[in-house]
């Protein structure tokens, strides 16, 4: 039997959630804070992220 060499593509897609604490006068006034940058979110390696994963796609062809 012969080896064949395949490429395995998968696409994923990656959704990236966190909760804090802002102070603000309400929680429009809390979200738009974050939205416009006037607040800075957490750190990209803050350990508070919970990340998720979803299998979008997969193709098998050869190399």
């Amino acid at each position: 039997m012969a080896r064949h060499r395949i490429r395995i593509i998968q696409v994923f897609r990656t959704t990236r959630s966190i909760e804090i604490e802002v102070e603000a006068d309400d929680e429009y006034d809390a979200c738009e804070g974050v939205s416009s940058g006037a607040i800075d979110p957490p750190e990209f390696d803050d350990p508070r992220w919970q990340t998720g994963w979803d299998l979008q796609n997969e193709e098998v062809g050869p190399a």
